[in-house]
């Protein structure tokens, strides 16, 4: 029913990462947090490594400072969780290699769906539900004996398609 507070967010190494699958829920994108080095952007995020030698360990509200996952995770802030492999791009002259996302194989996609429906269902993104079901159609209305009405009557409705000649 209710959680202790947090001592804050736990502090990811990507470097221990490099190679690792990992599933990330982006909570935000945090402008402006002073840093021995000025201030700087990073993401908030809740970061699941699902193997490698790190595999099973969680990150939960800890901020990524490497600019290549900042940009490939800025669009999913608050929506479905990103999968990908911790890899590193090609350095720019003078630069260490950007960390970046690898996409994910269809090996790598079932492996992170059997993990997040190992999880407990309140962590777990709600279901859609099943549409509701057509309502019933109307009762067919009773048979009407034609001869006990007037030649008239039937005649008109013969008239108006409502009963078959």
């Amino acid at each position: 029913m209710f959680q202790q507070p947090s001592a804050g967010g736990e502090r990811v190494s990507i470097p221990d990462l490099l190679g690792s699958l990992v599933l990330i829920w982006v909570r935000e994108v945090r402008e402006g947090i002073a840093t021995p080095y000025g201030e700087k952007e990073a993401v908030a995020v809740d970061l699941h490594v699902l193997d490698g030698a790190h595999g099973g360990e969680k990150f939960e509200n800890s901020l990524i400072f490497q600019g290549g996952l900042i940009g490939s995770l800025r669009s999913a802030a608050g929506g479905e969780p990103v999968l990908g492999r911790i890899s590193q791009g090609t350095a720019k002259p003078g630069q260490s290699p950007p960390f970046i996302l690898l996409p994910y194989s269809e090996q790598d996609a079932a492996v992170a769906t059997g993990y997040i429906q190992r999880m407990p269902k309140s962590f777990q993104a709600p279901v859609a539900e099943a549409p509701a079901p057509a309502p019933a159609a109307p009762a067919a209305a009773p048979l009407v004996d034609l001869s006990a009405l007037p030649a008239e009557v039937v005649a008109l409705l013969k008239q108006s398609g409502a009963v078959s000649a």
